[in-house]
């Protein structure tokens, strides 16, 4: 969680990840003040949802590499995992498999170095 450092009105004016003189309080990263002071000047409200929205797929991603990577790892089995998850991972996989699959078939011979 991050450390704030506020003004004088009480706005965050710097994060840190841990505590320093200038920073003693600590808060969670959802707090609202952080995620105001993480998104100040760059996006309104509905342009922050946006964005979250859109990088949600994005993190499914992320997270799905992650399981695998940790299945290959042997930290997790496949079987630990929830019967649905087990089954939408799997499904997952295979789409992504045959569509790298289709992309490499579809590669013109001039394209070939």
């Amino acid at each position: 969680m991050p450390f704030a450092q506020r003004n004088e009105q009480g706005q965050i004016i710097a994060l840190f990840d841990g505590p320093n003189d200038e920073a003693q309080e600590e808060l969670s990263a959802s707090h609202e003040d952080v995620l105001s002071f993480l998104t100040k000047g760059q996006f309104d409200e509905e342009e922050t949802k946006a964005y979250l929205s859109q990088t949600d797929y994005d993190m499914i991603r992320v997270v799905e590499d992650v399981i695998d990577l940790m299945i290959k790892k042997n930290l997790i089995l496949l079987t630990d995992l929830p019967s649905a998850a087990q089954h939408k991972l799997i499904t997952r996989k295979r789409l992504r498999a045959k569509f790298l699959l289709e992309d490499t078939l579809l590669i013109e011979d001039d394209n070939i170095l």
